[in-house]
């Protein structure tokens, strides 16, 4: 203890005041006093403080606060937009792509009917072209069959005047067939 004391001492006690009821605290007038007015400063800093910082950085916190929340929430309502334009554009691509089946399935509607149209030009076409074939070749058997009757005539003319130029027998009737018939050439009857 009595180094305790040498230590206080040499700090600025008195040695008096250590002995006094053998305790470092004694709660006289002066240490109420001095505790009172430490506590009324702590409480005017305190205010002082509260004015000047405290108020000042819960503005701050509070508007701050408040600037996060707007964000989030535009953040949330920018969100909400794109997913309304995503759904349009996907509706959209659906109708586009409906529009383009649908103008597929006519242009095809169409090609069939152009083909059919086609089709049916041709088969009119061949017809006409078959049923001129085929009057030309009437007229041209027609013809041929004129042409034979007519040489038909000049040979039985030739022949008849031949016949009736000399009197025949057999046998100069017999030559006189041939000898039209090498004139005539290889000329066959065609129906």
């Amino acid at each position: 203890m009595k180094e305790s004391m040498i230590l206080l001492e040499g700090q600025g006690w008195r040695k008096e005041d250590l002995l006094l009821g053998g305790s470092l605290l004694s709660f006289d007038k002066q240490f109420l006093f001095s505790l009172g007015f430490q506590l009324i400063n702590t409480l005017i800093l305190f205010f002082i403080l509260a004015k000047l910082l405290f108020k000042p950085l819960r503005n701050f916190m509070q508007k701050r606060t408040e600037r996060i929340q707007s964000q989030l929430e535009q953040a949330k309502a920018e969100e909400e937009k794109a997913l309304k334009l995503k759904a349009e554009y996907e509706s959209k691509l659906q109708d586009i792509k409906k529009e383009a089946d649908a103008i597929l399935k006519e242009a095809r509607e169409k090609a069939l009917k152009q083909e059919s149209s086609i089709i049916e030009q041709a088969r009119q076409e061949s017809e006409t072209i078959r049923n001129r074939a085929l009057a030309d070749i009437e007229r041209e058997k027609a013809k041929v069959t004129d042409e034979m009757k007519r040489e038909i005539i000049e040979v039985a003319s030739l022949m008849a005047g031949k016949f009736i130029a000399s009197s025949i027998d057999s046998e100069k009737h017999n030559d006189l067939i041939n000898e039209v018939i090498e004139q005539m050439g290889d000329v066959s009857w065609h129906n």
